[in-house]
């Protein structure tokens, strides 16, 4: 890939650092907005349940004479039981009362009992998975006797909140969470300025006409798509679906959280598009083009409708990235490399992440409490970006993606000189967490690299006998310097890697090697650092002839008439059992 170059040899008008209004607002979500949105088949939230039983004419819950039993069990464990059942017999249970009626009709469960059976061999049907999963089977299904029944089969005074957040988080929609923008907006930005005042301090951008002269932006719509390439078989998540497929389903899917097309190898599959876009000035050095084909995944097409989007990551390898729009609007919020996203988990390596909640349900449980942090350092950067603008994401960001509108983008990560020696060291220490590649070359991808990397900047040394290389001859002077200076950056960040290794391998061994940390309980469980003098206690337990473990105490308050009488008779805990068999308890993040 090329080095960084001037965007253009005319002279660049001076940039614009565009003002931005930080509203402080929290979301209008209010009870009246809650109790306003109509459920299909007329579930409410468990919380109405307290305000309609002060009404004069409330006839009380419907749950319990319609499970009967099964009223005893949480709406949670019921959705568990159904999840293992088959489709036949959801269908066959759903007709037997209104309430399993309605939990038989969650649609998130028929989203997956589609995918996993037919993978991306569907094609959407009215406005519910269940009535594609049922034309899918069966092709002679008159899918509209499901709206008929829905109408017919309202569920009057059936609470439950498993049922209602799906179609809440999808209801609200964006609009009480895009009042803040405080992510810098830049036109008219030099290259030199972008490296200086974000690239090298790693802040994020929105470079507000970085791609408003691309040949996309003139020509990529949906229609455009559909006329184009109607056959092209993208990714969609875990699925690979045709476009026009796809685009059908995302016109009308209600989804919390819709497919999203995120599709690394659209350059072979819609012939030509390739010719519509081009890599912005400000990202053109990217070490890992020295790859070629070899290069870790690093370009996407993302398509989505509003709702679809990405929860909070990093992204891979360390890199940095870019993406750009090119129809609809993205809203990004983004916490820096040292601040984990509230509702996020991670362990100490961050090799695991787990956000159990969806984005909509992220932005309605955890939105408010970023506004006000206690310290204002720790309020997340918010920006959206639109037609024909770019978001620059710095390497190591937490970031989490959501689609305002029907959207069409463009990403790409990248390496260069401001994030190598992260992406090197990320490489070098991090091995089993190396992604974009096949397994068996993440162990020796930082070698891969670095062979390329060499070798793309190889020089004839002066006065050496070296071979020339093909086209080294014809080098100028000033492109020698550059490659030798490329060279001498590699050397040091690799020796500076090589030193933190080692220093983290000598603490590790230390670490083992240091006695073992107990606990105040299991040194009292094992005779340890109870008594005043640790070799008073070794004698006293040869005395009695036992080994020295083992702590006794006991409980004595005798009332006033017990005084005199002989004393509680202690008890004595043994070492019966051993130890404790889990040591210090490690909670499983994934499972959160």
């Amino acid at each position: 890939m090329p080095a960084h170059e001037a965007p253009s040899t005319t002279k660049q008008p001076a940039a614009k650092k565009q003002r931005f209004i930080i509203r402080h607002e929290k979301p209008k979500i209010t009870t009246k907005h809650v109790m306003s949105l109509q459920h299909p088949l007329g579930i409410k939230p468990l919380g109405n349940y307290y305000m309609d039983a002060t009404r004069s004419d409330f006839a009380g819950s419907c749950r319990g004479p319609s499970l009967g039993c099964l009223s005893q069990l949480t709406d949670e464990i019921i959705m568990e039981i159904l999840n293992l059942l088959s489709p036949g017999d959801l269908l066959t249970l759903g007709a037997t009362s209104r309430v399993l009626y309605g939990l038989t009709h969650l649609d998130d469960m028929w989203k997956n009992l589609t995918i996993e059976r037919f993978k991306g061999d569907w094609v959407w049907q009215d406005d519910t998975w269940r009535a594609t999963f049922l034309k899918r089977s069966d092709p002679e299904y008159d899918t509209s006797m499901i709206l008929k029944n829905r109408d017919q089969m309202k569920l009057k005074g059936f609470y439950s909140d498993v049922l209602f957040q799906p179609f809440y988080c999808a209801a609200i929609g964006m609009e009480p969470y895009t009042a803040v923008e405080n992510i810098d907006r830049r036109s008219g930005l030099s290259l030199k300025d972008f490296i200086q005042e974000y690239e090298q301090p790693g802040k994020p951008v929105i470079i507000t006409d970085g791609a408003k002269h691309w040949p996309a932006m003139a020509k990529w719509s949906t229609e455009y798509f559909l006329k184009t390439w109607p056959d092209a078989v993208l990714r969609a998540e875990s699925v690979d679906v045709e476009v026009k497929n796809y685009f059908k389903y995302a016109q009308g899917t209600k989804d919390e959280s819709p497919l999203y097309l995120f599709d690394k190898k659209f350059g072979e599959r819609c012939e030509g598009i390739l010719e519509d876009m081009e890599v912005p000035v400000y990202f053109r050095e990217d070490f890992f083009g020295m790859m070629k084909d070899r290069r870790p995944d690093y370009r996407w097409i993302i398509i989505g409708p509003a709702r679809s989007g990405s929860t909070f990551h990093k992204d891979p390898n360390a890199t940095s990235a870019w993406n750009a729009v090119i129809t609809g609007s993205k809203k990004w919020i983004m916490f820096p490399p040292h601040i984990l996203p509230p509702g996020v988990f991670t362990n100490e390596d961050e090799s695991e992440v787990t956000s159990p909640v969806s984005l909509m349900e992220w932005f309605s449980n955890f939105y408010a409490s970023t506004q006000f942090p206690d310290d204002p350092a720790d309020r997340p950067l918010e920006g959206i970006c639109r037609e024909g603008e770019i978001m620059f994401v710095p390497r190591g960001w937490w970031h989490a993606v959501v689609n305002l509108e029907d959207c069409i983008a463009i990403t790409q990560n990248y390496v260069g000189s401001q994030n190598l020696k992260e992406t090197m060291e990320f490489l070098y220490m991090k091995r089993d967490q190396v992604s974009g590649v096949a397994d068996d070359r993440r162990e020796g991808l930082y070698e891969e690299f670095k062979e390329a990397f060499f070798s793309s900047n190889w020089t004839p040394e002066e006065g050496g006998a070296d071979t020339p290389q093909e086209g080294a001859s014809s080098m100028s002077a000033e492109e020698i310097g550059k490659k030798r200076a490329l060279m001498k950056m590699w050397e040091k960040n690799e020796q500076e890697i090589e030193q933190l290794s080692k220093a983290m391998q000598q603490r590790c061994k230390r670490g083992a090697d240091a006695p073992e940390q107990l606990s105040f309980w299991e040194m009292a469980k094992r005779g340890n650092g109870v008594s005043a003098s640790d070799k008073e206690g070794e004698i006293e337990a040869e005395a009695n002839g036992g080994s020295g473990g083992g702590f006794s105490f006991s409980f004595g308050f005798p009332s006033d008439d017990e005084e005199d009488e002989k004393p509680v008779e202690e008890e004595t805990l043994g070492q019966e059992g051993g130890e404790d068999q889990g040591g210090s308890r490690s909670e499983d993040v994934s499972a959160a």
